[in-house]
């Protein structure tokens, strides 16, 4: 597939790097740094340029920024007018300073996913990559049997599920949806979820899903 990859900061970096890996057509973007970007596209068997170049290229755009850049990346990218009918996959989480604090923030209800989606009309939005610390992620990608760590992911859309089931397996992982991007789904994946920052191997991970599927879950602390 054609990635675009619009952040590659610890996160977009280690997907980039895993899906290049696997024989994907990968562009990366959105960096202060073009010089860097360039050079470690160079690095993983990618290319560099603008979020624009990126989501133009894609079959798929990847959307890995801090949660204070959305707008922009989101812009840089096009907007509603590019990304509409592409498969979008949010690897974002909602934190940002309250009181001077980094906290998970209170969307009113909705989820980072709901949210996030919300502003890009008509595009195929989905959530993963989004539940594991960048260390974790590199260090499990690639494990086999009853090894193989699970990417939680979420969609209100069935035929984008099989695509980034197909990503997440090229990644090194084991696929599981949540089910949609509803709080009540994909919230246990976002934090403070059940299945954030937490590694799961398929059974447990699909039981899980099917206790808590459907249910709120834990609010912003």
């Amino acid at each position: 597939m054609k990635i675009g990859i619009i952040g590659t900061g610890h996160i977009g970096g280690n997907v980039a790097r895993l899906l290049s890996a696997a024989g994907h057509e990968v562009v990366i973007s959105f960096s202060r740094d073009p010089e860097a970007l360039g050079k470690f596209a160079g690095q993983i068997g990618a290319t560099s340029g603008s979020p624009a170049d990126a989501a133009h290229h894609a079959d798929v755009v990847v959307l890995s920024v801090p949660w204070g850049t959305v707008d922009e990346a989101v812009a840089d990218a096009g907007g509603a007018h590019v990304l509409a009918g592409k498969v979008v996959v949010d690897t974002t989480n909602q934190y940002g300073r309250v009181d001077g604090q980094v906290r998970v923030l209170d969307l009113g209800g909705a989820s980072g996913a709901g949210h996030n989606a919300a502003k890009v009309p008509g595009a195929i939005w989905t959530k993963a990559f989004n539940t594991l610390a960048s260390a974790t992620l590199a260090a499990s990608a690639g494990k086999t049997g009853r090894d193989r760590v699970v990417l939680f992911y979420a969609t209100d859309e069935d035929t984008a599920a099989p695509v980034i089931a197909q990503l997440i397996t090229d990644a090194g992982f084991e696929p599981v949806r949540t089910g949609t991007l509803d709080r009540n789904d994909v919230g246990h994946q976002e934090p403070p979820g059940d299945f954030y920052n937490k590694v799961f191997h398929h059974d447990d991970a699909v039981t899980a899903v099917e206790k808590l599927r459907g249910t709120p879950p834990p609010p912003p602390a």
